[in-house]
């Protein structure tokens, strides 16, 4: 049902595929600054498990340095994500309502 509804829009819609492919590479940018995270977030707990202060800063330098480039990655995956959704919706509520007028 879904690839029904959706697949003519990709088909017809450059903007719309366009719109796809970059929240698609939105979406392998914030897993693999989530992975990055995951890493750091281990780091930061075997530093403080160890003692290790030059490790524990060092492990927080890079986690402020993955926020800086995560937050915006996050903010411009739901940015994409929601846009196609008004897309879609907008071209597939034109669609409807061209397909019900011409067939009166």
């Amino acid at each position: 049902e879904f690839r029904t509804l959706a697949a003519p829009y990709f088909v017809e819609s450059r903007d719309g595929r366009c719109t796809f492919y970059v929240l698609v590479v939105l979406t392998l940018m914030n897993s693999g600054v989530r992975v990055v995270f995951s890493y750091l977030v281990r780091d930061f707990y075997n530093a403080l498990e160890q003692k290790d202060q030059d490790k524990f800063y060092e492990v927080i330098i890079q986690f402020l340095v993955a926020l800086m480039v995560m937050t915006p990655i996050s903010v411009l995956y739901r940015f994409q994500a929601q846009r196609l959704s008004i897309k879609w919706r907008d071209w597939m509520t034109g669609r409807t309502m061209n397909l019900y007028c011409s067939n009166r």
